[in-house]
């Protein structure tokens, strides 16, 4: 039987350490969403949200490649590429998508009926 190096015993150690950290921070996540849902604000968390937005810097190929290809978001129209108030100066892209809530609005773009069928 092989003994374990002092440095696999600290990588093990780190490890056992970053997951009681995560642990920790999930407990608090937890415990603050059961605060939410018997909070008297539960009423605004059925809120249907119509689109996601983010902001990815253009240098960082993986997260822009990832948010454009693998989950589908677009350059928003509120873009500083798009927008042209930067052009291409601008070291950031901002992506949106739209949920399921939201899809009804595509067709009508530019209005602002909120997705009705005037």
């Amino acid at each position: 039987m092989q003994r374990k190096s002092s440095k696999a015993k600290e990588k093990k150690q780190k490890r056992l350490e970053e997951r009681a950290a995560m642990d920790a921070v999930c407990a608090k996540v937890e415990a603050a969403n059961k605060g939410w849902a018997n909070s008297s604000y539960r009423s605004y968390s059925c809120t249907q949200m119509k689109k996601v937005m983010l902001t990815v810097f253009k240098h960082n190929h993986g997260a822009y490649h990832f948010f454009r290809d693998a989950l589908q978001f677009d350059i928003d129209d509120t873009s500083p590429s798009v927008s042209g108030c930067c052009g291409d100066d601008c070291s950031y892209e901002i992506l949106s998508r739209r949920t399921k809530f939201g899809e009804s609005q595509q067709a009508h773009p530019g209005g602002h009926c909120g997705g009705c069928c005037h």
